[in-house]
C-alpha cells in the first residue's frame, strides 16, 4: 500500500490555513499535520477536523508548536517527531502563519512593530523549513512527487509593484521570506525542491479585514477563504520548478515582481 501524501500546514486553526486543512482532508490517503501555536489553537483544530469530510485513509494530526520561540531547528525537529505518529517524510510543508501590525508609514512604523513581524513572517518559517529539511527531503522517495516548500506571502511585500499604501512592518518582513524562499529554490536545485511564494489574495480573514481598516478601505477585502483556496490549491497541484519555482506568484498562477 502506497503512503498517504503527507502537507504540513503552518498556522493551520483558521482563516487560509484551515481551508487548507479541510480542503487537503477531503482527499484520499492524505496526512495533514496542523501546526499551531497555543493549546487554545490545538483544540479549535482539532475541534474543526473532527467535523472536515475526510477522504478514504484520510487523518488529521495536530502539533503544537512555535517556530518564533524555539531554540533551533534541531528541537523544532525533535518536538515535532515527538508530537507526530507514524510520520516519515513530508511532501509539501506550507507555511500560512503571519503577523500584521499597524500599517504605519515607513516614517512612523517602530523597532518593535518591525522585529515581532520579522519574528514570525520571515524567521518562523525559515526555521520550520531547516527544522522539517530531513523529512521533506524524504517526500519524493516515498511518493514520487517532488517536495514542496510554500510561504503565504503577499503583495505587500513587493518592492517591484510597490504601492502608496504603507506597508508598515508587515511590508518589509514579506520581502524577506520572498528572498527565503527564491534562494532556496537556487541553493536546493538537486533535491528537486519546489519553493514558492504565493500571494493568496487580499482575504476575508482576521488579516485581510485589519489591513483594510488600517487603510480605510471600507469595502473590505474582495476573496473569499473558499475562493484563495480553491485558487491555491489549483497552483500547487500544477506546480514545477520550470513553472512557478522560485517565483512570488498570486493565487491564480499569475507573477508578482519581486
Amino acid at each position: 500500500m502506497a503512503p498517504n501524501t503527507v502537507y504540513v500546514i503552518v498556522g493551520a486553526n483558521r482563516g487560509i490555513g484551515l481551508g487548507l486543512v479541510e480542503a487537503y482532508l477531503a482527499r484520499s490517503s492524505t496526512t495533514v499535520i496542523g501546526v499551531v501555536r497555543s493549546a487554545a489553537a490545538a483544540e479549535a483544530l482539532k475541534t474543526a477536523g473532527d467535523k472536515a469530510i475526510k477522504g478514504t485513509d484520510s487523518e488529521l494530526q495536530v502539533v503544537e508548536l512555535n517556530f518564533t520561540t524555539t531554540s533551533s531547528p534541531e528541537t523544532a525537529r525533535e518536538r515535532f517527531v515527538e508530537a507526530t505518529s507514524g510520520i516519515t517524510h513530508i511532501n509539501t510543508l506550507i507555511c500560512s502563519a503571519g503577523h500584521v501590525a499597524s500599517m504605519s508609514s515607513t516614517l512612523t512604523v517602530t523597532a518593535e512593530d518591525l522585529r515581532e513581524s520579522f519574528e514570525v513572517n520571515a524567521i518562523a518559517p525559515l526555521i520550520a523549513v531547516q527544522a522539517l529539511w530531513p523529512l521533506i527531503e524524504k517526500g519524493a522517495d516515498a511518493t514520487g512527487a517532488p517536495p514542496q516548500f510554500v510561504v503565504l506571502s503577499s503583495s505587500v511585500g513587493s518592492i517591484g509593484a510597490m504601492e502608496p499604501f504603507p506597508g508598515g512592518s508587515y511590508g518589509p518582513s514579506k520581502a524577506a521570506v520572498n528572498h527565503i524562499v527564491k534562494s532556496l529554490h537556487l541553493q536546493q536545485e538537486k533535491s528537486g525542491l519546489i519553493s514558492i511564494a504565493l500571494h493568496p489574495g487580499w482575504v476575508q480573514t482576521a488579516m485581510g479585514d485589519f489591513a483594510a481598516k488600517e487603510w480605510n478601505y471600507a469595502a473590505g477585502p474582495p476573496d473569499t477563504v473558499e475562493d484563495s483556496v480553491k485558487g491555491i490549491l489549483n497552483v500547487l497541484d500544477g506546480a514545477t520548478r520550470d513553472t512557478v519555482s522560485g517565483k512570488f506568484v498570486t493565487q491564480h498562477g499569475d507573477d508578482i515582481p519581486w
